[in-house]
C-alpha cells in the first residue's frame, strides 16, 4: 500500500445532470432484454406485511443471496456501498471504527435490524458496527430510505437497514465456501439448510482471518505505529421452525458474530503504540406466528440484542482499556387484518434497553429504560391508486412521548409507470451513554425530530425497477457533540434534499445495478456541507454468464466531501472491482475478484488510506 499525501480538492467533477432523463428513457429499451417468467421481489420492510417491490410506496432495494454471491463481496458495508443514498467511513482497515449515512443521516439515525431485532447501541458512541456483519449467513438484505418512526419507532430517520439471515426451505443440502488473498486473508464458511415434513431448518458458521495492511497516511500523521492491523471474525446463525398445526408456526432464531481487530491512535498514538479491540453481537428471537383465520394473522415475538465492545490501549504510552455492554429486549404483539382490499395492521412492543461500561479509570456507567409503543397501519390498492397510511406513538422513560406518522400514495400512470409521493415523520431517542455517560452524558437531551416529504416516479416490467425520488427532510435538534461544553447537546437543525435514482434488471444478458444520488446536507446553524457527506454518488455493477463463465464488475463514484474542521476536505474517488466465476459442475464453482483495480488512493476519513489493489480467489461448493 502506497503512502498518499493528503486529498487535493481539485478532483474532476463528474456530471449526471442529464443521466436521470437518460435512464428512464432507455426503461422500455432495457425491457427487451428481460426474460419472460422472471418474478418480482417480495419485500417485508417498507409497510412491515408482504409486498411486491413494485408496490411498495417508500423507496425501498432489495439485495438477494444471488447478487451477494455474484457480487463475491465479504462484509455488510461492501455490499451496501453501491446502494443509493448509503456511504460508508472507516478509521483504518478491516474492523476499525466506523460510521454509515443514508440519505445523510449519520448511523444514530439509521435503524439497523436483523431478522427484525433492532441493533440499538447505547453507548456514547451510538454508532451501529455493521464492518463486523459477515455476508456468510444472510440471505436478503432490504433498504428502505426515509422517515419510517411510524412503522419502526425510534432511528429509522434516515431509513431502516434489514438483514436476514438463512433460513430453511426445499429438499436439505449443504454449502461450503474456501477464500485466500492479498493480505493474508483467508476465509471460510460451511453449513446446511433445508424442510423436513413441516420442520424448517438452517445452520451455518463461518470465519476470516487477515494480516491486514497499515492505513495510517504518515504525511499526515507521522508519529503513528505504522505496522499492519489485522482482524479475525467468527459468525454463526440459526433456525429452527415447525408448523405444528396448519397455519401456525413456533420457531427460533440465532445470529452472533466476534470480531477482533487492531487499531492506530489516530494522530494520538506514538511509533510504538499498539491497539486492539474486540466487537461481539448476538441476536436471538423466539416467534409464534398464528393465522387465525383467512383475514387475521398474529405474530408474537421476544427477542434479544446484545452487543459487548472492548477497547484496549494497554500497550501504548498512555495505557487504558474500556469495555461498554448494550442490551435490547424487546417484545413485540403484531396483528394483520384483512378487510376487502384494505390490509390493517396493529399491535404493541415492549423494549428494555440497557448499557453497562467500565473502563481502567474505574468510570462506570450502568443505566436501564422501557420503551413502549402502539402501532397501527392501514394500506389498500383500489384501482390505480395505492394508500399506506401508519401512526405510532412511542414513551421513553425520563423523555417526551414522540407520535409519528406516514402517509403515501401511488397512482399507476400506465401499467408501466407509476407516480409516488408521501409525508412522514420521524424522531430518535437519545442513546443512555449520550445522556448519563460520567464525562461527555446530558440528562437533558431532548429526542431528534425530522420531517420528510418524497415525489416519486417509478418505471416497472416483470423483474426490473427503475425508480427515482425526490426528497426534502428536515431534522431538528440533532444530537451531536458540543465542543464548546465537551457534553452531548442538541446544538443545530439539518437539512437535506436531493434526488436517489435506483435500477435493478436485465440489459443485453447481463444482471445490471445501477444508483444515482446528488443531495445537499446541510446543517442549518452554519450554512455548512455536513461532515464526510457527499454531495453526488454513484454506481454501476454488472455480471453477465458466458458458457461455464460469469464475469462481472462495480464502478463506484464519490464525491469530495469535508472532514472534520481545521482538517482539508476528504477528495473525489472512483474504484472499480471485477470479478469472475467458472462452474466446474453443477455443484462446484471457482470465483475470483479483483478489489480497487486501479490502485485508486483515497480516504473516507483524514488520516487514514484505504486499501489497494487486492486479489482473492476462492471455490464454492453448493449441493444439488
Amino acid at each position: 500500500m502506497k503512502t498518499i499525501v493528503p486529498p487535493r480538492r481539485g478532483c474532476a467533477p463528474v456530471r449526471f445532470g442529464a443521466s436521470v432523463v437518460a435512464v428512464f428513457a432507455a426503461g422500455p429499451v432495457l425491457a427487451q432484454s428481460l426474460p419472460a417468467g422472471t418474478l418480482n421481489e417480495v419485500v417485508v420492510t417498507a409497510s412491515r406485511s408482504q409486498q411486491l417491490l413494485t408496490n411498495a410506496l417508500p423507496h425501498t432495494t432489495v439485495i438477494a443471496r444471488d447478487v451477494i454471491e455474484r457480487s463475491q463481496a465479504l462484509d455488510l458495508p461492501a455490499l451496501l456501498s453501491s446502494e443509493a443514498g448509503f456511504q460508508f467511513t472507516q478509521n483504518g482497515g478491516r474492523g476499525t471504527a466506523s460510521s454509515l449515512f443514508l440519505r445523510g443521516s449519520a448511523s444514530l439515525g439509521v435503524l439497523v435490524l436483523i431478522d427484525g431485532i433492532p441493533l440499538t447501541r447505547q453507548d456514547s458512541t451510538g454508532a451501529i458496527s455493521l464492518e463486523h456483519i459477515m455476508l456468510d449467513q444472510v440471505e436478503r438484505v432490504e433498504v428502505v430510505r426515509g422517515n419510517v418512526s411510524a412503522i419502526y419507532g425510534s432511528g429509522a430517520i434516515g431509513g431502516v437497514i434489514q438483514v436476514f439471515t438463512r433460513q430453511g426451505s426445499g429438499k436439505p443440502a449443504g454449502f461450503a465456501q474456501l477464500e485466500a488473498g492479498s493480505h493474508g486473508s483467508k476465509r471460510a464458511s460451511a453449513g446446511i439448510s433445508g424442510q423436513v415434513g413441516d420442520t424448517r431448518f438452517a445452520l451455518g458458521a463461518g470465519q476470516h482471518r487477515t494480516d491486514g495492511f497499515s492505513s495510517m497516511n504518515t504525511a499526515q500523521y507521522p508519529n503513528e505505529n505504522p505496522d499492519a492491523d489485522g482482524y479475525r471474525n467468527t459468525n454463526y446463525s440459526l433456525a429452527l421452525s415447525h408448523e405444528w398445526r396448519k397455519g401456525h408456526t413456533l420457531g427460533l432464531r440465532a445470529q452472533g458474530n466476534e470480531g477482533e481487530f487492531d487499531f492506530d491512535g489516530g494522530g494520538f498514538g506514538s511509533a510504538t503504540d499498539v491497539f486492539k479491540g474486540r466487537n461481539s453481537t448476538d441476536t436471538w428471537s423466539a416467534y409464534s406466528h398464528n393465522q387465525f383465520t383467512e383475514t387475521w394473522r398474529s405474530e408474537l415475538t421476544a427477542s434479544q440484542g446484545r452487543e459487548k465492545s472492548i477497547y484496549d490501549a494497554r500497550l501504548t504510552a498512555f495505557p487504558y482499556n474500556s469495555q461498554a455492554v448494550t442490551e435490547t429486549r424487546t417484545v413485540n404483539w403484531s396483528h394483520a387484518i384483512t378487510l376487502g382490499p384494505w390490509l390493517a395492521s396493529m399491535g404493541a412492543e415492549n423494549q428494555q434497553q440497557s448499557i453497562a461500561t467500565e473502563d481502567s479509570y474505574d468510570s462506570r456507567l450502568s443505566h436501564e429504560r422501557r420503551v413502549t409503543s402502539l402501532f397501527a397501519g392501514l394500506s389498500a390498492t383500489l384501482g390505480a391508486h395505492a394508500l399506506q397510511a401508519n401512526l405510532r406513538r412511542d414513551s421513553a422513560d425520563g423523555l417526551d412521548a414522540q407520535t409519528t406518522g406516514y402517509l403515501g400514495y401511488g397512482f399507476n400512470l400506465t401499467p408501466a409507470w407509476k407516480l409516488l409521493a408521501s409525508t412522514s415523520t420521524a424522531f430518535n431517542l437519545p442513546p443512555l451513554g449520550y445522556l448519563y455517560d460520567p464525562f461527555s452524558g446530558n440528562p437533558l437531551l431532548k429526542p431528534e425530530t425530522a420531517r420528510s416529504n418524497e415525489l416519486g416516479l417509478q418505471w416497472a416490467q416483470t423483474g426490473l425497477v427503475l425508480r427515482a425520488t425526490l426528497f426534502s427532510t428536515r431534522v431538528s435538534d440533532m444530537l451531536l457533540y458540543d465542543l464548546a461544553s465537551y457534553r452531548f447537546n442538541n446544538v443545530s437543525d439539518a437539512s437535506n434534499r436531493g434526488l436517489e435514482v435506483s435500477y435493478s434488471g436485465k440489459l443485453a444478458g447481463a444482471d445490471l445495478r445501477a444508483s444515482l444520488t446528488q443531495q445537499d446536507p446541510v446543517n442549518q446553524s452554519t450554512g455548512e456541507q455536513l461532515i464526510r457527506r457527499a454531495k453526488t454518488m454513484a454506481s454501476v455493477g454488472a455480471s453477465r454468464p458466458w458458457g461455464a463463465w460469469t464475469l462481472g464488475g462495480d464502478l463506484r463514484y464519490t464525491g469530495e466531501r469535508p472532514d472534520l474542521p481545521s482538517r482539508p476536505a476528504l477528495g473525489a474517488y472512483t474504484v472499480a472491482n471485477l470479478t469472475a466465476r467458472y462452474a466446474i459442475s453443477p455443484a462446484l464453482t471457482l470465483t475470483a475478484r479483483i478489489d480497487n483495480l486501479f490502485d485508486r488512493d483515497y480516504q473516507t476519513a483524514y488520516g487514514y488510506n484505504q486499501p489497494g489493489r487486492a486479489a482473492y480467489l476462492g471455490i464454492v461448493w453448493k449441493q444439488q
